[in-house]
């Protein structure tokens, strides 16, 4: 599989060591840019933020960018998240629409981390594709 069928593509499957290493890039991306454009705000009732983009982190918490690119790189992450996931699940021999549990609260996430981050997939092919690890069934 190719680094763009990788980050962009739901077909396949993916093993939990790419799943975490693609998480791990991730969060040093964003924290890279973080760093780098942006910084937290603390509304104190002042009302909208003229001309900022931002990602609300609780009750008056959040996180001010001033730079378009840092929201077109979280929209690009957030499609290549999805992708990532969809295919750990056709791992797991389960359809990408499993990743709909997560709009449960505390529970789907919960659900997906232990699923998609802990659990082995399917030994050797499903229906989804062949396996990640390279693992044949043995025929009986």
């Amino acid at each position: 599989m190719s680094l763009a069928q990788f980050l962009f593509s739901f077909q396949g499957r993916v093993r939990r060591l790419h799943l975490w290493l693609f998480l791990l890039a991730l969060s040093v991306a964003y924290g890279g840019l973080f760093w780098q454009f942006g910084h937290f705000h603390v509304d104190h009732g002042g009302g909208w933020m003229n001309g900022s983009h931002y990602a609300w982190y609780g009750p008056g918490f959040y996180f001010v960018s001033h730079n378009p690119a840092f929201g077109l790189f979280a929209l690009v992450a957030v499609w290549m998240k999805l992708a990532v996931l969809v295919k750990r699940w056709h791992d797991r021999d389960k359809s990408g629409w499993w990743m709909l549990i997560g709009l449960i609260p505390f529970v789907g996430g919960l659900w997906i981390l232990i699923e998609c981050g802990f659990l082995d997939g399917t030994p050797g092919p499903n229906r989804f594709g062949p396996s990640p690890k390279g693992l044949m069934r043995e025929a009986y």
